[in-house]
C-alpha cells in the first residue's frame, strides 16, 4: 500500500535540511532512521521494533518514504511497509495462542497509521522551515503603513 502526501513549500525551500529535521524528530521517538540522497530526492527509511520477538509478536513498524521537489511542491511517496511481522503474528494467533492475533492487530493499527503521523509532522516542519532571507539579522520585515486610529468621539455630531 503506497500512500502520497503534497506539499507547497516556499521557493527556497531545503529539502536536505528538511529530511534531516525529519529524521531527527523520529530519531527521538525511537525509530532507527536512515537518510539517502539521490540525485533530487531523499530517501527516509523509518524502523523501530522491526526484529527478534516484536517481529513474531507483530508490533514492529517500518516505512520507506521518498520525498521529491518539484514547481514549489515537496511530495511524500509511502512504500515498503512492514507487514511482514504482523502477517506472521496474526498467522500464530490464529492457530496457536491469542496475545500474538492480539498484538499483530495493535502492530496493523500503529503501521497503517505511521504515513499519516509522518506525513502530519512533514506538514508541520515544512511550515516552519525558515527562509534564509528571514535569517538575515539585519532583515527588516515589510510593514504596513500606519494609519490613525479613529476616535469615535470626534463622529459625534454636536
Amino acid at each position: 500500500m503506497a500512500d502520497t502526501v503534497f506539499i507547497n513549500v516556499t521557493p527556497n525551500f531545503d529539502l536536505y535540511m528538511f529530511a534531516n529535521q525529519l529524521a531527527e524528530k523520529y530519531k527521538m521517538e525511537g525509530f532507527n532512521v536512515t537518510v539517502a540522497n539521490f540525485n533530487n530526492s531523499v530517501v527516509l527509511t523509518f524502523d523501530k521494533n522491526t526484529g527478534g520477538i516484536n517481529m513474531l509478536l507483530g508490533l514492529g513498524q517500518g516505512i520507506k518514504a521518498t520525498c521529491m521537489l518539484a514547481n514549489g511542491t515537496l511530495s511524500i511517496n509511502f512504500s515498503d511497509g512492514d507487514w511482514t511481522g504482523k502477517i506472521i503474528g496474526l498467522a500464530v494467533g490464529w492457530f496457536i495462542c491469542l496475545i500474538p492475533f492480539i498484538t499483530a492487530i495493535v502492530g496493523c493499527v500503529k503501521q497503517s497509521q505511521l504515513p499519516k503521523n509522518i506525513g502530519n509532522d512533514a506538514m508541520v516542519i515544512a511550515s516552519q522551515q525558515v527562509s534564509p532571507q528571514n535569517t538575515d539579522p539585519q532583515y527588516v520585515p515589510p510593514q504596513q503603513p500606519y494609519s490613525e486610529p479613529q476616535n469615535p468621539d470626534n463622529n459625534i455630531n454636536q
